[in-house]
């Protein structure tokens, strides 16, 4: 059962068993959408964890989510393009930076990499650094990168992202620091905004009491 009242023991103990169990809790490789879920708030890689090995996502997701799943379901099982230049729901890694996880489309002719959500209205940071990781990853598989590009699939709208100069490959790393370091025993400022779109905000003892509902 899911006990709000301690959620640092809890959450510990499944961090650590989603990770092998071992030493290297946050060692391991990470997933690249902690990182967008990681600039969101911090604590919200522990929460995911927490319901992902006890409940299931299907318990967890609100609706956002479970309409974003549903617009991502033809590149999840590589069906939204044929075309044998043209790479979709692909699993890609990282060595460098311990990464691993999924890219949406990459265009291998023209070295354009895309990341598909339902609604953008604004280009995050972390959906900048989503792309960071995914061209990092698609580099050490030999690709070459030349472009990257948010997808907006409500409206059909693309928000061209900048490739990393080196000063964003700097905070880029910095963050992955951060976020493999972090604790939440971390000092922390609540964003009551938020935390009323938190899918976590149950289960977490910081998030405001009048904004649960």
């Amino acid at each position: 059962e899911l006990d709000r009242a301690s959620p640092k023991k809890m959450c510990e103990k499944f961090w650590t068993l989603s990770n092998g169990g071992g030493g290297r809790t946050m060692e391991t490789y990470l997933m690249i959408t902690q990182i967008n879920d990681f600039t969101f708030c911090p604590r919200s890689i522990y929460f995911h964890d927490v319901y992902r090995n006890s409940v299931g996502e299907d318990a967890y997701h609100a609706v956002p989510q479970k309409v974003g799943r549903a617009s991502h379901k033809a590149i999840d099982e590589g069906s939204y393009s044929s075309r044998k230049d043209v790479l979709t729901g692909a699993m890609v890694y990282s060595s460098r930076y311990g990464l691993m996880g999924r890219i949406d489309i990459f265009y291998v002719q023209t070295g354009l990499l895309v990341e598909r959500k339902y609604s953008v209205t604004a280009v995050w940071p972390g959906f900048r650094y989503q792309l960071y990781a995914q061209s990092a990853a698609l580099l050490e598989m030999g690709y070459t990168v030349r472009a990257l590009r948010i997808h907006s699939a409500k409206d059909n709208k693309n928000y061209d992202v900048q490739m990393p100069g080196e000063a964003e490959k700097k905070e880029f790393e910095e963050l992955l620091y951060r976020i493999r370091h972090f604790s939440l025993s971390d000092p922390f400022t609540v964003n009551p905004k938020k935390c009323r779109s938190c899918i976590y905000r149950e289960l977490c003892d910081l998030c405001p009491e009048g904004d649960e509902a």
